[in-house]
């Protein structure tokens, strides 16, 4: 019969010591702090070329557009560009790329653009710098050389190639059609909400998961388990640590959803003040998401902590956890990669499966519920089998607790563990 009070002594201890512990203050501001950074400057990655100003050259190998390419770049704007000189080679131009390449070498240039004829095009291009990893100014160099094409194929036709070229760019919004009505750019905020709420529980499921099993193998190994058995059972020690871990992880989540409602109120005035916004705040902060978000986190979280504290009790050496930890991890962060298929395909039989298989079901149901909201009766399906399968895995894991928490030497194999189950029933 288990004792409430003396598991409640377990958690208190567990609660505590992770609380206080400086890698979990820590972790918990330091994630607020890494997304808003994340947030604030990965808009900035892709859409500057981190620099302001290149000097180039342009070689034009017998396809007429060496001018017409050079005009545009020296009228661009973030990066700009001074073009040297415009060459025009009557070859594939190897004598000017060995001059060219000194010139980069010696820094009097930072590249050259090489305009080629091209295969069922009049030109295609090749540009030759020491730094050819900027994809931002690759793109705005493949744009200039598509808008210069496009000019050229125009010419005495009468079009306007400028109102082509915005035609190309015309852009295409989405509205979601639910039972409540129509939701601008549904898909946006379900992607990124998604996103925001696997990685929540993905984060405080591997850092206190696996913190948790790492205490237990050096208590363990320090033989602090045996004085601890001395006054607690088994399963009041496995269920003391598991819940304890649970309300530490409950509340470095609610740190963080604190920090992100904050964020959040603090930044409504300036998203007022810009206009009308594709993004609602009530699709992603309502109650019916933030109650399934709960319950799939509290029992993803109890799964897989329940299944690292059944690796870590058989391990006797944080070596021998790191090991035995893959197979388990293995399923979560494949669930997490699911996420994604199940955003883009929420309805394909392959995202149904998914989220009906139990160590995928926290993060993969919860991804087609934000996205689009399966038959209640799925989702209760899936929250039964979930339940069930943490039943069977606190069992197995009392059984493994009350065997192989004061083993020591070879760490078990699990036909030998199997066997001192069955030996000790």
């Amino acid at each position: 019969m288990i004792s409430f009070s003396r598991t409640y002594q377990i958690l208190r201890r567990e609660y505590l010591a992770r609380v206080k512990n400086k890698a979990f203050v820590l972790t918990t501001v330091m994630v607020p702090l890494f997304l808003v950074g994340y947030l604030l400057f990965l808009p900035l990655l892709f859409t500057t070329t981190g620099t302001e100003s290149l000097t180039i050259a342009v070689v034009d190998v017998s396809t007429g557009l060496g001018d017409s390419v050079a005009g545009t770049l020296g009228d661009s704007e973030n990066p700009s560009f001074e073009i040297t000189e415009v060459l025009a080679a009557g070859s594939a131009g190897e004598d000017f790329r060995r001059v060219l390449n000194r010139r980069i070498l010696d820094g009097k240039i930072d590249g050259y653009l090489v305009l080629k004829p091209g295969d069922g095009v009049k030109a295609e291009a090749v540009y030759y710098a020491r730094e050819t990893g900027n994809l931002m100014l690759n793109n705005r160099l493949q744009s200039v050389l598509r808008g210069a094409l496009l000019k050229d194929a125009l010419v005495g036709s009468g079009l306007d190639a400028e109102q082509i070229q915005q035609t190309q760019r015309a852009g295409l919004e989405t509205v979601s059609v639910t039972e409540e009505g129509e939701e601008e750019g549904g898909f946006e905020v379900a992607f990124f909400s998604t996103l925001a709420f696997s990685m929540l529980l993905y984060t405080a499921v591997l850092i206190n998961g696996q913190g948790m099993a790492v205490v237990l193998v050096e208590e363990k190994s320090s033989r602090l388990i045996e004085v601890v058995l001395g006054a607690v059972t088994a399963l009041e020690f496995m269920t003391g640590k598991i819940a304890g871990v649970l309300l530490s992880g409950l509340t470095q989540l609610g740190v963080w959803v604190g920090c992100a409602l904050v964020g959040v109120l603090y930044m409504l005035p300036a998203l007022a003040a810009s206009g009308p916004s594709m993004f609602s705040l009530g699709q992603v902060l309502n109650a019916e998401i933030l109650l399934y978000f709960s319950v799939f986190f509290i029992l993803g979280y109890i799964l897989y902590s329940t299944v690292f504290a059944a690796l870590a009790v058989t391990c006797n050496s944080v070596e021998e956890l790191s090991q035995a930890l893959m197979p388990a991890i293995l399923p979560f962060i494949l669930a997490f990669l699911g996420t994604f298929y199940a955003v883009m395909n929420p309805s394909s039989t392959a995202t149904r499966v998914m989220s009906l298989f139990p160590p995928f079901t926290p993060l993969v149901m919860l991804a087609r519920i934000n996205v689009l909201e399966p038959p209640l009766w799925e989702i209760l399906l899936s929250i039964t089998m979930l339940a069930l399968t943490i039943g069977l895995a606190v069992w197995i894991t009392s059984q493994v607790f009350s065997v192989a928490l004061l083993m020591y030497g070879k760490r078990m194999t699990f036909p030998e563990l199997i066997r001192m189950i069955k030996q000790s029933r």
